[in-house]
């Protein structure tokens, strides 16, 4: 890890202070700060989750972040990796809440944020295709349905639970999405392949804290 600050030969353990952030659902996050030395950044330290790998594919994660943060200026910096976890930028901001989404100002700013992370050439995160990008949420639906399954099997898992979600008829409503969409793309061209954040609810969605040098308008939104 490369941080200037953080190599100053008088930090030593006991000057570092970490703090847990709630609301991460695959991953445990803190912030990782030293006060004691003026102009030490606060990181973000990312650890994840068990058997999370079975779900997401970290080195492909890693990959993406990183073409986003370093051509695209969208979200953190990776700043180090470990076998289960990672350090990188930390946002001076607060998680937005379900009632700043149904501000029609900060809606129009996530949509125009949203609106760029679509503009992300595939090419550069998935790599040139010659017959098409797959779609990765259909790749990704494939490796999890068997874990789901098994987890839902368990003996631990509460049967009225298992019921309430009925994986069965989450995969016949699966399903028949793919078809609708096959047919369509069918008669009309196949339809646009973008980027895209599959979790953007609103505990995903940041505000920088105003700061002069901090963005004004939509880039605000991170």
């Amino acid at each position: 890890m490369n941080i200037s600050a953080w190599c100053h030969h008088t930090i030593t353990a006991t000057d570092v202070r970490v703090n847990k952030v709630s609301g991460a659902l695959t991953n445990a996050v803190f912030f990782v700060s030293c006060p004691s030395v003026p102009g030490t950044p606060t990181l973000l330290l990312r650890i994840y989750g068990p058997s999370s790998g079975n779900l997401i594919s970290r080195p492909r994660e890693l990959e993406i972040l990183h073409v986003l943060s370093s051509k695209y200026k969208i979200g953190p910096f990776i700043y180090g990796t470990f076998d289960n976890g990672r350090i990188e930028q930390h946002f001076d901001s607060v998680a937005l809440t379900a009632a700043d989404l149904r501000d029609p100002e900060i809606s129009r700013w996530i949509a125009a944020r949203m609106a760029e992370l679509h503009e992300v050439d595939l090419d550069d995160v998935e790599g040139p295709s010659l017959s098409g990008h797959e779609d990765s949420v259909k790749k990704n639906m494939q490796a999890w349905l068997p874990y789901a399954r098994e987890v839902l099997s368990l003996p631990v898992t509460p049967q009225s639970f298992s019921r309430t979600f009925n994986i069965d008829s989450f995969v016949d409503k699966w399903e028949g999405y793919i078809r609708y969409i096959s047919l369509v793309e069918a008669k009309e061209g196949p339809s646009r392949r973008v980027l895209a954040h599959n979790d953007t609810q609103y505990g995903n969605l940041l505000r920088l804290n105003p700061h002069p040098w901090n963005p004004k308008g939509h880039r605000q939104v991170i």
